[in-house]
């Protein structure tokens, strides 16, 4: 729990994702200031203009990286919202500055090498993380875990597909991947077999960065009992934003993102027939809307429950498997030797 009254927070990457985090945050009362910091000057420049007339009273700040170094102001949380390259080096610095609780954007790192390194340090020098693998925050996502675990139709071993394009595996994959943990309650999955694209896909983050698609097929497991199996479709090759399909023993679910939309399929509750007469005793579908929240609204409210020390996000080492679980599936193209250009 952070004792102070007021805080001062750094984010670090002005870009889309730290202009999303600091206008989700800008509202609390509980913040005396933020301050942005970038590499790169007209990222500062085109922050400051989005951010007018948005900052709630707050004062902002705007810092180049280079005379960031040369900033003695204090602050209590930091966010990482820049590439995934060189964290450490932001690390040191901000813990120079007294910081202790940090939100860092996924993935962690280029490696799973680069992961394990960042964890070793957070535990060397006593720091918090959490890591923004969000969609466990969406309300549409919490409804349907608690539909899993609780409808009579939907208990036992589940079947989940989800079928897509140029998502990226390190963009948004890493967030499925940690969703499916999620949604079935597991502790361990498995990759049981996979294969990356030979396909690049373009990152507007800069020529030195691509992202990755491919198919995978994934146990999940809660000590030895098996929740449930995963078939994911990311491909480099279609634009198309595609869907999610649950298949339990006595219901199917569909969800589809860009239409927020789920359709349930459920069997009768009160049905005799057997598992293998399938199709018969099925009710009509049941269609109802879903939304997406802002992001920023989420990170709002992992800040404001960490001041009264809770975490409702997870903790870096509670996401090493996850990152794991990306990493396993990414080194089926072996030519990037375990470390790839992923932001």
């Amino acid at each position: 729990m952070i004792s102070k009254s007021r805080i001062n927070v750094v984010i670090i990457g002005a870009g889309r994702m730290g202009l999303r985090h600091a206008t989700g945050i800008a509202g609390m009362a509980e913040l005396s200031g933020i301050t942005l910091v970038d590499k790169f000057d007209k990222a500062l420049e085109a922050a400051k203009e989005q951010i007018q007339g948005t900052v709630n009273g707050k004062k902002f700040t705007f810092f180049n990286s280079k005379d960031f170094s040369g900033d003695k102001e204090p602050y209590d949380v930091a966010i990482l919202a820049s590439t995934a390259q060189d964290r450490l080096r932001d690390l040191e610095l901000l813990r120079e500055r007294g910081v202790k609780h940090f939100l860092i954007e996924k993935p962690l790192g280029q490696s799973y090498e680069e992961v394990i390194n960042l964890a070793d340090y957070f535990k060397r020098h006593s720091l918090d993380a959490s890591v923004n693998l969000n969609m466990r925050l969406y309300d549409c996502f919490i409804e349907l875990k608690r539909d899993l675990a609780h409808l009579p139709q939907l208990k036992g071993a589940k079947t989940i597909t989800v079928n897509t394009g140029t998502i990226g595996i390190g963009g948004n994959g890493i967030h499925y991947l940690d969703l499916l943990y999620f949604l079935l309650g597991a502790d361990e999955a498995r990759l049981i077999a996979g294969e990356i694209d030979d396909e690049l896909i373009f990152s507007p983050r800069g020529e030195q960065f691509n992202d990755f698609g491919g198919w995978c097929k994934i146990n999940f497991f809660s000590g030895n009992s098996l929740l449930g199996k995963a078939i994911l479709s990311i491909s480099s090759q279609s634009s198309v934003f595609g869907g999610w399909e649950i298949i339990a023993p006595y219901g199917r679910i569909r969800i589809d993102e860009l239409a927020q939309k789920r359709i349930n399929t459920y069997r009768k509750p009160d049905s005799q027939l057997s598992l293998h007469r399938y199709a018969a005793d099925y009710m009509p579908a049941d269609e109802i809307n879903i939304s997406s929240p802002f992001l920023g609204d989420l990170t709002k409210k992992w800040l404001e429950n960490l001041l009264v020390g809770k975490n409702i996000l997870p903790s870096l080492n509670s996401s090493l498997p996850v990152h794991r679980l990306m990493f396993d599936w990414l080194e089926k193209n072996p030519q990037y030797n375990g470390k790839f250009p992923i932001t």
